[in-house]
């Protein structure tokens, strides 16, 4: 037989309590910080415009200063400061101006005489962007050089005489406009005096300026005189109309209440890696306390990490989309909530699965205040009614699940999910004063799709990750326990005395185990197949052969270990390919530890004194659990006991009790967590079994002379006539009709 070429199952045991706890905190807490890593996917921002789904309700009371209705108080106080004018010099010396470069051009066209009088008149009056009126234009055209001297001087005069004055605003500027011609000289005549009013009056315009300094300082005055806004947002107000578009104030109020769904922040990644750290420190504290037997092992660690970051990250997800349910249809109660607790409780144990459920309650209550609001966040009573509703449903469904055997008890565990969150639902709907008759068949109906869904969770998840994480489940075990097994089928035809051995064995393990609060179930197991390498040779094994055989006799003795070694490495290669789980296939080694084989160790002594002891010892492991140990114990109890001619109770207790004082001499059981209290149950429950197996029979007297008559009369054949089932003519013998 080849060397065992197996994978050795991790296993943390040997580690110190305190040490497992650390580790195992370092492995809940980063699992946690990757399930609630504040990252909603899928959400988008709220930003002035966006137009939300729902009703968007403020979660808490606050106080704040308005930056936004203070602004705009701002912005009307410094509106209402009129602008600071004060006459302007220049804006007189700029009109002169342009009012002399008219009157050059005007001068220019009357000396063309290229031009015709009709012409020139249309020239003139394309100066400008005022046209002077064709009476004007013509009055000016015609007019001597003399008289246009004179408009000229005299609407120089005017204007700079109209300008020297503070001219503040359009009703001002139209009274001077009209009292020019009365400051013009009479001898010009009407229509030189009309075209002299018309050159002068759009040049005729206020000779106020704006003083910005002046202007900037009394509104920054009125602007200083605002005081700030504060706004009250009470809780459960709306702060965002469904339908309406955000505006700068929408926005204000939800980043003052914490809703708007923002960029990563350094305060949320620290607040998860807090509730991470606080997380870790429970599941250390609760391993180096309580120190639960489903986690044993590393990679059962890993399993409880797994159920408590996979969830998290999903319900992270799922539940932005799915709450607040303004609808009241409770479709956020299918989800799942249960399924980590009641996969807990399949695959570790009930504890774990206790502190699985109240863990995910706790990450919940952390989750549901940092869901964003683009579908509305959670009010207060909402995230209280979650987590209760999550602890309830899993919690009923723990209780149901933990002890399942088929498959149809996960239905059951559904079910009472479904039962304790739907009482949880009822009590918040009685405390609702707006509650509707219609709500209920919603409520019932979503509790029950969420307790089945856990329900169908759970057994996907026990069939996934038993084999993973190294883990068996009790239908597995189950399945094992027929002794249909190929396996079990093979030892009861071909080592038969080996297979009433291992099923005595299981008896003894099983009853033990259940006595100290060990798996029951796995022991029975691990006993039925201890022994199935000895299906290799099991002629060489004293329980398959005759007592006058003996196969070891033409056998040096480490030659007889050899063979007897075979049967540890042959069984788990038999394992292995059977496809045995590894919690089963560990007691195949560790049923002997790393025991000595003494009886064939001594004969070779008594030829080889120096003879190495280490040939004759078992390869080990010793045992890593209180399962193999008890079958450790029984393995060799048993036989001893068979073997033994005095069977009285008290033999066998001696017997039982000096095998376990040796075990504990040889440290046997140092690497695994079996208590001497332990010992003492084990060592009372397999002396009351075998002593009722091997209990002493009353003598029969022989049988009375009258009995061996009647044995004699039943013993022969019926007379023929006496058949009534067959005709006679069948049997050979005449018949009426013959005769």
């Amino acid at each position: 037989m080849s060397a065992l070429r197996s994978r050795p199952t991790v296993r943390i045991t040997a580690l110190p309590v305190r040490d497992r706890a650390i580790l195992f905190g370092l492995i809940v807490g980063w699992a946690a910080f990757a399930g609630l890593y504040p990252w909603f996917p899928g959400i988008h921002r709220f930003e002035v415009g966006t137009i939300p789904g729902v009703d968007v309700h403020a979660p808490r009371d606050v106080t704040y200063v308005s930056e936004v209705l203070t602004q705009q108080q701002r912005d009307r106080a410094a509106a209402a400061v009129a602008d600071v004018r004060v006459f302007d010099p220049a804006i007189r010396a700029r009109r002169l101006s342009d009012l002399d470069r008219r009157l050059e051009r005007i001068d220019v066209v009357r000396r063309d005489v290229t031009l015709s009088s009709a012409a020139r008149e249309s020239a003139i009056r394309a100066f400008g962007e005022d046209l002077l009126s064709e009476r004007s234009a013509a009055a000016l055209v015609v007019a001597s050089d003399a008289q246009w001297r004179v408009v000229a001087e005299q609407a120089r005069a005017v204007l700079g005489r109209v300008l020297a004055v503070p001219l503040a605003s359009g009703a001002e500027v139209d009274a001077q406009r009209e009292q020019l011609a009365s400051m013009l000289q009479p001898e010009l005549g009407p229509d030189l005096t009309g075209a002299t009013v018309e050159l002068v009056a759009p040049f005729v315009v206020e000779t106020l300026s704006v003083d910005r300094e002046r202007t900037a300082a009394q509104r920054a005055e009125a602007v200083g005189a605002v005081e700030p806004v504060t706004v009250s947002i009470a809780a459960n107000e709306v702060v965002a109309r469904r339908g309406s578009a955000l505006t700068e104030l929408d926005i204000e109020r939800l980043d003052w209440l914490g809703l708007r769904s923002r960029a990563l922040s350094v305060s949320a990644v620290l607040a998860t890696a807090t509730i991470s750290a606080l997380m870790g420190l429970m599941w250390g504290g609760f391993l180096f306390v309580v120190r639960p037997l489903g986690l044993r092992r590393l990679l059962h660690l890993a399993l409880a990490a797994v159920l408590l970051g996979v969830p998290f990250a999903a319900f992270r997800v799922a539940l932005p989309f799915m709450v607040p349910d303004e609808s009241n249809h409770y479709l956020w109660t299918a989800l799942p909530f249960a399924a980590a607790a009641m996969t807990a409780a399949v695959l570790l144990d009930t504890l774990s699965a206790l502190m699985v459920a109240v863990t995910i309650a706790v990450g919940l209550g952390f989750v549901s205040t940092n869901i964003p609001a683009e579908n509305g966040p959670l009010l207060v009573q909402d995230a209280i009614r979650l987590v209760l509703y999550s602890a309830a449903t899993s919690l009923g469904g723990v209780l149901v699940v933990a002890q399942t055997d088929r498959v149809q008890r996960f239905i059951a565990a559904g079910m009472a999910s479904a039962g304790a969150g739907a009482l949880t639902l009822l009590a918040f709907w009685l405390l609702n004063p707006a509650r509707g008759l219609m709500e209920v068949p919603w409520l019932l109906g979503a509790a029950a799709a969420g307790g089945l869904i856990a329900a169908a969770v759970t057994l996907a998840a026990m069939v996934l990750l038993s084999r993973p994480f190294g883990v068996i489940t009790r239908i597995r075990l189950l399945e094992l326990a027929q002794l249909s097994h190929p396996l079990l089928r093979r030892l009861q035809d071909e080592a038969p005395g080996t297979f009433q051995h291992a099923v005595l064995v299981g008896n003894l393990a099983e009853r033990a185990a259940d006595r100290i609060g060990a798996n029951a179930q796995l022991a029975r197991v691990g006993a039925y197949y201890h022994d199935v390498g000895k299906l290799v040779a099991p002629s060489f094994f004293v329980e398959n052969v005759h007592p006058d055989a003996n196969p070891h006799e033409g056998l040096d003795p480490v030659q007889s270990t050899r063979v007897i070694h075979q049967h540890v490495t042959a069984g788990i290669e038999l394992a292995r390919r059977a496809g045995l789980p590894p919690a089963v296939t560990q007691f195949i080694p560790e049923h002997h530890g790393t025991r000595l084989m003494t009886f064939f160790y001594r004969r070779a002594a008594e030829v080889d004194p120096d003879v190495d002891v280490e040939l004759f010892r078992y390869p080990g492991p010793r045992p890593s659990s209180r399962e193999s140990a008890l079958v450790m114990i029984a393995d060799a109890a048993e036989a001893t006991v068979r073997a033994s001619v005095d069977r009285t109770e008290e033999r066998i207790r001696g017997i039982v009790e000096g095998i376990i004082r040796e075990r504990i001499e040889e440290h046997q059981f140092d690497d695994c967590d079996i208590s001497l209290r332990d010992l003492a149950a084990v060592a009372d429950s397999f002396t009351r079994a075998l002593a009722a197996v091997y209990h002493p029979r009353v003598p029969y007297p022989a049988p009375t002379s009258r009995e061996l008559d009647a044995r004699r009369v039943e013993a022969l054949p019926p007379p023929p006539s006496a058949r009534t089932d067959l005709p006679a003519r069948s049997l050979g013998l005449p018949t009426s009709d013959d005769a």
